[in-house]
């Protein structure tokens, strides 16, 4: 096996890339996931260095593997995220397509949270030593819901956190007796823990402090509930920071996860007890294929190809974002408090509720806005960081079927033709559904059956591919928004055409905004001229002398909302 660190270049706008050491193996064997490690908090990858000779005599030498210092801890001491969101971004830009994460305590959190992101570039999910949710949430208890009674009680979260910033030797000292509290090898993980300890009050305690606000923020017990990829968890039995009954209710979340446990083991059992561990995560390779979406996969990388000249060529995008807003708003209810964009795009829905709303930008922290798609988000935070507003929206990389937001936090949502590209449309319903706030609303416009009608139909007296999407009917739409219990306000429709000088143009037009095909059936590989020339000849049977070729799209316009009293949607 050959060690490689890495570290990727960077424009000269971005923070340089996250270092990465990559373990090229002797014997690589096509199509094998990616392992990638994330180590926990207080530790850097250098604790995978004693488990890792076991993992590969029990898997063989055969895998890339991928280890990640987090920001602040060890090769990354020097990288500063401003925020959860920030790190996991960073994070994401370095994984690799067909990806298997491995996380320990810290780093299980947060890889959980990236394969719920990321189900385009990361196939499966191992935790070890991981809790769903690693601190009591106040705010559960206050509303009279049933906390997750498994994690940490906050008195002590808090103490732990004044101890660290008061006497971090102390802390850290204390942290490394927890670990190894209640193992068999106790003396062992202790002198692992110590022996490989690198900390610097000067240069990293705030960047530790802020890792520790990342246990207290990670709620994964939805991104669980949504997980679509095959995971695994390992917990030590005798473990005095995760207790072991936590895995059995995250089974109650996910019940086609495998959870094991060791018996005296606490909490490094990778350390403790390496061949048990290696074990467990060579059974699960071997039976749990990794379960990429190819689809969302080619969305993001669509999408994120098209940024740049987004703007430009986006005329009937831009023309249904002002529509949809105009209709928004014709339901006379309020605004609200807190509001997401889902599937912001290059941000210019947000960019007309600015200039509907110009106070909603304060205080901050009331607008979100999500997308799959890197190179779009990267795209609208580039603009708004121009208009000075961009400190005011929290800019989220992630997936729509999997929200990564706690329940009940948006008085309102927005979305401008992005449901259509989802796989689920009965996850997002109900997704959507969870984050809003009891009254709180859903306006969306989304794409017809009759959208590209003329292009579809040329291509059927060309060939059998599918070279146009399939999108769903209004009465699909409404149905499986009502299914996931939202109250249908208002909707209309409507057919805008465009027109084209030629059929290059309208291609060309497609691809530039990312629209092009994503679905099944649709032909591989480049379009020869002939099949071109049948093409062109097939569309000039919709040809109009004085306006070109035209192109129909259907566009739904449905303006949804929670009940107030759950109840009412059962």
């Amino acid at each position: 096996m050959t060690e490689v660190n890495v570290r990727a270049a960077a424009t000269p706008e971005e923070k340089p890339f996250l270092n990465r050491t990559r373990h090229e193996p002797a014997n690589p064997q096509p199509n094998r996931s990616v392992l990638v490690f994330l180590h926990g908090w207080g530790s850097d990858k250098r604790q995978w260095q004693s488990f890792v000779p076991t993992l590969l005599e029990a898997l063989g030498d055969e895998r890339e593997m991928v280890f990640i210092d987090l920001p602040g801890f060890g090769d990354n001491s020097d990288f500063r995220c401003d925020d959860l969101e920030h790190m996991l971004k960073q994070l994401a830009r370095i994984i690799p397509g067909n990806a298997t994460l491995i996380g320990w305590s810290l780093g299980g959190m947060i890889a959980t949270q990236l394969a719920s992101r990321h189900p385009e570039k990361i196939g499966r999910l191992i935790t070890i030593a991981t809790n769903p949710l690693f601190v009591k949430n106040d705010a559960e208890i206050a509303a009279g819901k049933a906390p997750w009674k498994h994690a940490m009680e906050r008195e002590t979260f808090s103490d732990f956190v004044n101890g660290f910033a008061d006497d971090p030797e102390a802390t850290l000292k204390r942290f490394i007796a927890l670990q190894s509290m209640g193992d068999s090898e106790r003396r062992q993980v202790t002198d692992t823990l110590k022996n490989l300890l690198s900390f610097s009050a000067h240069s990293q305690q705030t960047c530790w402090a802020n890792a520790l606000s990342y246990l207290d923020q990670l709620d994964n017990r939805t991104a669980l509930r949504n997980l679509t990829q095959p995971a695994l968890h390992i917990y030590g039995k005798s473990d005095a920071l995760v207790p072991v009954r936590a895995g059995r209710a995250l089974q109650g979340l996910a019940p086609s996860h495998w959870v094991e446990s060791i018996t005296a083991a606490g909490h490094a059992p990778h350390i403790s007890h390496p061949r048990e561990v290696a074990t467990m995560i060579n059974s699960f390779l071997r039976q749990q294929a990794p379960r990429l979406s190819q689809r969302k996969r080619r969305i993001a990388n669509s999408f994120s190809s098209a940024a740049q000249e987004y703007d430009t060529l986006a005329r009937l995008q831009k023309r249904v974002v002002d529509s949809l807003v105009e209709f928004s708003l014709g339901t006379g209810g309020s605004v609200g408090q807190t509001l997401l964009d889902l599937g912001c795009g290059t941000g210019y829905c947000i960019e007309r509720l600015l200039q509907q709303f110009p106070e909603i930008t304060q205080p901050e922290g009331r607008i979100h806005a999500l997308d799959i798609a890197e190179g779009m988000l990267d795209r609208a935070q580039q603009k708004f960081d121009e208009l000075g507003v961009a400190e005011q929206i929290n800019w989220h990389l992630g997936d729509m079927e999997s929200l990564p937001f706690v329940d009940e936090s948006f008085d309102g949502c927005i979305s401008s033709l992005t449901v259509q590209w989802s796989e689920n449309p009965l996850q997002l319903f109900s997704e959507m559904y969870r984050a809003l706030k009891p009254g709180g609303w859903f306006a969306l416009s989304t794409l017809g059956p009759e959208t590209l009608f003329e292009l579809r139909s040329a291509w059927r007296m060309v060939d059998e591919f599918a070279h146009v999407n399939k999108f769903l009917s209004l009465e699909s739409v409404k149905s499986v928004a009502e299914q996931a219990g939202l109250q249908m306000v208002a909707y209309k429709s409507e057919t805008p055409v465009l027109y084209y000088h030629s059929v290059v143009h309208l291609m060309r037009e497609l691809k530039g905004i990312g629209a092009h095909t994503i679905n099944e059936g649709r032909q591989n590989g480049l379009m020869g001229r002939a099949t071109f020339r049948r093409l062109e000849e097939a569309y000039d049977n919709w040809l109009d002398p004085d306006r070109g070729l035209p192109a129909r799209y259907e566009v739904y316009y449905i303006y949804l909302r929670k009940p107030l009293d759950e109840s009412a949607s059962a």
